[in-house]
């Protein structure tokens, strides 16, 4: 598993009892599901950039990690007092490179065990005290970077999953036609001429970073993000971030599983594709997820679903039963590895799912 570098507090300025003034944080690295901490010793590089000009460094200090702990406080300083009326932004990064702009994400060797963070800005016209939000910066390709923002709280929900993160990754390798994710019924979707639009559905998005990355990556791709209300501030964000490529776009609509499908779901009769990552974690919810893609394949009965997970315990094997009960087929299946901590590495799953009637392989 990658681990996540998390603002606990976010960053601030302070004034010192001599009048200078300081910038602090308090940070933790931790899994997507913050259930376990780097067990490691890792150094890190704190940077204060002006939040117009993130090519200059106000102040650049390093610190390290060390493994068993929970938590990192931060202190940047002493600082000029006129600092404060600048508006700046803190970077934190496992990378030894002071001009890495973003974290790579185009193929398994490029991962960082350690992801990055930005924060919001802060100081000048605006609080003293960042927004409680996390930036990732991902460089997906040559020509894609993807801002997605993150809440810095508990909530599950509003952060970046693993398997998410392996979905781009295989998503951008397909459109690459890497050979190493060979794939005949995604290339079959993803790689054809098409006369019209490529009608994309997320259940369970999250963030958003798969189906914003994958609208941003593909011209002529309708990408439609759904989830429950609780994401809908987040996710809003970083559709506002996102820059889709020609004739692509993006949108958001709450969607609960136990409830009807709303005929006014989509703008298009069918869709092409849809994508799940990470919804398998929760057996008490696998059932009614089942219902929603069995839903979505009767409408549509040339969709494709890929499904990404990483195993989390033995009840998730539930989800494959259920997905055989409903007349859903596993298509093609691929695994990818992401960095684990003391040089291991753990394996997402990706499969994709249809009715093998509709797809010739």
């Amino acid at each position: 598993m990658v681990y996540y570098i998390r603002y606990l507090k976010a960053p601030r300025l302070q004034k010192q009892k001599t009048g200078s003034i300081s910038a602090s944080a308090l940070i933790c690295i931790t899994t997507d599901l913050g259930d376990a901490f780097l067990s490691q010793d890792v150094d890190l590089l704190v940077t204060l950039h002006p939040a117009q000009a993130e090519n200059k460094i106000l102040c650049q200090e390093r610190v390290q990690w060390h493994g068993g702990k929970r938590e990192l406080p931060i202190t940047l300083g002493p600082l000029p007092a006129g600092i404060s009326q600048l508006s700046m932004i803190m970077k934190v990064t496992a990378s030894k490179s002071t001009s890495t702009s973003s974290d790579p994400l185009m193929d398994q060797q490029n991962i960082p065990l350690v992801l990055s963070c930005w924060s919001t800005s802060f100081g000048g016209r605006q609080s003293l005290i960042a927004e409680k939000l996390i930036e990732r910066r991902f460089r997906v390709n040559q020509s894609v970077e993807l801002s997605i923002w993150e809440e810095t709280g508990n909530s599950i929900a509003r952060h970046i999953w693993d398997a998410a993160i392996a979905s781009v990754m295989y998503l951008q390798q397909i459109l690459a036609r890497d050979p190493k994710s060979a794939n005949p019924v995604l290339q079959k979707i993803l790689q054809s001429e098409r006369g019209s639009s490529l009608n994309v559905i997320e259940l369970g998005s999250g963030c958003g970073i798969v189906g914003i990355a994958l609208a941003d990556l593909l011209p002529q791709c309708s990408v439609l993000l759904t989830d429950l209300d609780e994401v809908e501030e987040i996710i809003t964000k970083n559709i506002e971030a996102a820059k889709p490529a020609h004739a692509s776009k993006i949108q958001y609509r709450p969607l609960d599983w136990e409830e009807e499908l709303p005929d006014d779901l989509f703008d298009t009769p069918s869709v092409d594709l849809v994508l799940v990552s990470d919804c398998t974690y929760n057996a008490d919810s696998l059932p009614a997820l089942v219902s929603v893609l069995g839903r979505l394949v009767k409408l549509s009965p040339d969709a494709v679903i890929l499904v990404a997970l990483k195993r989390r315990h033995e009840s998730e094997s539930i989800f494959f039963d259920l997905m055989q009960s409903a007349g859903l087929e596993d298509l093609n299946s691929h695994h990818m590895e992401l960095p684990s901590q003391h040089e291991q590495w753990d394996e997402i799953e990706l499969h994709c799912y249809g009715r093998r009637s509709q797809h010739v392989i």
